[in-house]
């Protein structure tokens, strides 16, 4: 059986969550946000990572 490789690059793999407003996530744990939600959950994810005083490293 040939299975689906998922890259992270792409929003392309197997949901393993779906919700009725398009957001999604993969089985291996990505998330993608539907146009309605991106900004504000975009937000809460910024502001757990500075509350948990996590440092973002960019190449």
């Amino acid at each position: 059986m040939l299975e689906k490789k998922y890259y992270r690059s792409t929003i392309e793999g197997e949901k393993s969550t779906q919700w009725i407003c398009g957001c999604f996530e993969t089985k291996d744990g990505f998330f993608k946000f539907c146009d309605k939600h991106e900004d504000t959950l975009r937000k809460a994810v910024v502001a757990q990572i500075d509350e948990l005083d996590m440092t973002r490293i960019e190449n």
